[in-house]
């Protein structure tokens, strides 16, 4: 009989318990949050590159109307460090790229059509 082996990769998401059931309280929100860094590095020539990446997303309740809103962040990062051993000196390019949205919860049309947020 073969072995099975079982592998799993994934994250976790912590959502607090409500005391109103399956409706969520006013001060209660959802977040989840990734990060990851790649870097690579020549010990001969002293060049390396860094990549990092960096995500968040949050459900909050809005305050005011009681509705679900949505709001996303994402940050790119890049590091290059060049290296000239025969001119003795070093460039360093960094880009930095970050966005935003944010979804409130719109005030003028029914609440029933507010339950669903379209993730892009």
């Amino acid at each position: 009989m073969a072995e099975q082996n079982y592998h799993y990769c994934g994250y976790a998401e912590v959502v607090p318990a409500s005391s109103a059931g399956s409706k969520r309280m006013v001060n209660e929100s959802n977040e989840v949050q990734s990060s990851s860094r790649t870097m690579y590095k020549d010990n001969y020539s002293g060049c390396s590159n860094h990549y990092s990446t960096q995500h968040k997303a949050e459900e909050f309740v809005d305050k005011h109307s009681g509705r679900l809103g949505f709001k996303e962040e994402v940050k790119f990062t890049s590091t290059q460090k060049v290296v000239d051993k025969v001119q003795d000196y070093t460039t360093e390019y960094k880009t930095q790229v970050q966005f935003k949205k944010t979804v409130y919860p719109n005030k003028t049309t029914p609440k029933s059509n507010n339950n669903r947020i379209n993730y892009y």
